[in-house]
């Protein structure tokens, strides 16, 4: 914690010369300004405690969400949108092919997912398997967000092959029709 959370209180009779200290007009008119310099000081120190996540205020924790278009939920505590902020710093850290399978297993488990990286195109090309198909644009978010600017990426599904289904029987696709037999987890 830093020395700008502790509240400070301002005595303008202390800045007095002497000779007015006990004077009634001046003791009246600084205790009616120090109300006024007193809230001017704590919001000189919530600027400067805006500028650190872990010491934000509603304030400052509102105008990191606005600039990276994070909604925070209604049950969210100022803790809370700090730690999701803190994620999503976390996220811009320098892209490494291995952070990126991690996250990648995150989201689609460690089998729910294949990736191609092409270096001379800067292509990253993932397929999500079937399983977790509904994660397919989570990944396309996070891709967007963590890949570098000069790299292309697609997303698509890892539907079934025919090697999967070789094995099995005509009569066992009867009922399914081809978009089926290819999108449908078997």
């Amino acid at each position: 914690m830093n020395n700008f959370n502790t509240a400070r209180t301002i005595d303008l009779l202390g800045y007095l010369p002497d000779v007015l200290k006990d004077t009634k007009e001046m003791q009246a008119i600084m205790a009616a300004e120090m109300p006024e310099i007193q809230a001017l000081w704590q919001a000189c120190e919530d600027v400067l405690n805006d500028q650190f996540i872990v010491e934000a205020t509603e304030n400052g924790v509102a105008r990191r969400e606005k600039m990276l278009g994070i909604s925070p939920f209604a049950t969210d505590t100022l803790d809370d949108r700090k730690f999701r902020i803190l994620s999503r710093y976390n996220e811009q850290l320098p892209y490494t092919r291995q952070s990126l399978r991690q996250r990648l297993a995150t989201l689609c488990g460690e089998d729910g997912y294949s990736i191609e990286f092409l270096t001379k195109d800067f292509t990253v090309k993932v397929k999500v398997e079937l399983t977790v198909k509904k994660q397919e644009a989570a990944v396309g978010e996070m891709l967007e967000r963590v890949l570098p600017y000069n790299m292309a990426f697609t997303v698509e599904l890892l539907y079934n092959q025919w090697q999967m289904l070789e094995d099995s029987t005509w009569e066992a696709f009867a009922s399914k029709t081809w978009n089926e037999i290819r999108e449908e987890v078997l």
